[in-house]
């Protein structure tokens, strides 16, 4: 069995997938944040996840599997907030407390995934190494 082959350490690849290419999306917004008619990206994923999680309580661990593969995260425009008088709709304090979020949430998951390793490298070398 292949140690990331399951369904946890999918999930955590998933979503890390997720928060990087939330993390280009919002360097993005921050970037264009004087551009006139500029609509900030937004990166949906979580819901996904949560959605496809639910249902699948009680299923297979190879349908588990399979579901959890076939996530990939959502970018779209944000047309629904306000906007500013040139018609950029980026609010520049919300981008970067967004983007250190973002980026906190990705440091966690790959620390998790790194110590996970550890351990496993500790038990197959006996503590040796």
């Amino acid at each position: 069995m292949n140690f990331l082959d399951n369904p946890t350490h999918l999930v955590m690849e998933k979503t890390m997938d997720a928060l990087w290419q939330r993390s280009r999306a919002q360097a993005e917004n921050i970037a264009n944040a004087s551009t006139p008619g500029y609509k900030r990206k937004v990166v949906e994923f979580e819901e996904q996840l949560r959605q496809r999680i639910g249902a699948l309580e009680g299923g297979s661990r190879q349908e588990a599997l399979r579901e959890i593969s076939s996530l990939k995260p959502r970018l779209y425009e944000d047309n629904a907030t306000s906007v500013n008088v040139d018609g950029n709709n980026v609010e520049l304090d919300q981008e970067f407390l967004e983007m250190t979020d973002t980026l906190m949430q990705y440091q966690y998951l790959q620390r998790l995934l790194s110590d996970g390793l550890a351990r496993l490298r500790y038990a197959v070398t006996e503590g040796r190494g």
